[in-house]
């Protein structure tokens, strides 16, 4: 998969990996088995493993479809293909992890964590 911003540019496999691990993250978040996940998106249970496992890549059509099943941000998705972004895998898992999550507060809710997480040192 091309970077549209950067057509020279392609995701290595770290970058696959990385967002099999994501969509593995998400899905075991939900509950959901990879025949499941391969059912609510309309593809083979093997496309699944094989995008869980960063042996492809996901075309747009495949990530819109995990967008809305999922009912995670299309951003989010792509985020991981961002060459500008660096990839640890603890953190991606993480992240995934907090984000998801997140969605699920109230609005109260969301504001005590952000002054949570802002407590902490800005450190990266």
């Amino acid at each position: 998969m091309a970077n549209a911003f950067h057509p020279n540019d392609s995701p290595g496999m770290d970058r696959t990996h990385e967002f099999g691990q994501m969509l593995r993250t998400l899905r075991d978040a939900r509950n959901l088995s990879q025949e499941d996940l391969a059912e609510v998106i309309d593809r083979a249970v093997s496309s699944v493993s094989n995008l869980e496992t960063g042996k492809s890549l996901p075309k747009l059509e495949t990530l819109i479809r995990l967008s809305e099943k999922l009912d995670v941000p299309l951003r989010e998705l792509v985020n991981v293909f961002d060459p500008t972004e660096p990839g640890d895998p603890e953190r991606i898992t993480l992240e995934t992890r907090l984000l998801d999550t997140t969605r699920r507060l109230s609005v109260r809710d969301l504001k005590i964590v952000v002054e949570i997480a802002n407590a902490f040192p800005q450190e990266r």
